[in-house]
């Protein structure tokens, strides 16, 4: 017989819980702050703050924080809350693991961990840099802005999905990888 797990602890969520989960939070961002949630400005924010920091004849010259001053808020909460809740996630689930290289990368493109991490920064940074381009990040504009059916919403998530399709065709080169499930 099998055993039940109690839904804190399971490794995996059912997509359908997580995406009525997920348009809850949603729902409640607009009815609290009267926003869509997103991500990248809490990122910008941070960085601004360094950048006050170690540069501040610097900082106070950026046109862009005379006009959107660096304050911490709930975007900064919300990635603080992500970090934390992941972690808090995966080490119920009992998955939590260091991984430097993961093993879908190891077994097609290299067990190189230089070439994983470099990989990973230069995604990173395209990653980043058109999110600030776009004024916004993937939660901003693809989930918040197909919730509220806008067309930019939908083209940015065929473009995620073009994108990513592309990518796995060239780091993996169309080979078929058969992973262990879990």
């Amino acid at each position: 017989m099998e055993r039940k797990t109690n839904f804190l602890t399971r490794k995996r969520g059912w997509p359908i819980h997580v995406g009525i989960a997920f348009a809850v939070v949603e729902l409640l961002s607009f009815i609290i702050s009267d926003r869509p949630l997103g991500a990248s400005r809490g990122y910008t924010v941070i960085g601004a703050i360094f950048e006050k920091v170690f540069f501040p004849e610097h900082a106070e010259n950026v046109k862009y924080w005379i006009l959107y001053e660096p304050v911490i808020d709930w975007t900064v909460a919300l990635l603080l809350g992500l970090i934390t809740g992941s972690f808090i996630s995966a080490v119920s689930s009992g998955s939590f693991k260091i991984v430097a290289v993961p093993d879908m990368w190891k077994q097609s493109v290299s067990t190189s961990i230089f070439r994983r991490w470099f990989w990973a920064l230069i995604g990173g940074i395209i990653f980043g840099f058109g999110a600030r381009m776009a004024g916004g990040c993937i939660s901003g504009l693809m989930i918040s802005g197909s919730v509220q059916l806008a067309p930019a919403g939908f083209i940015a998530m065929m473009t995620v999905w073009m994108g990513g399709v592309l990518t796995t065709i060239a780091f993996y080169r169309l080979r078929t990888i058969a992973m262990r499930k879990d």
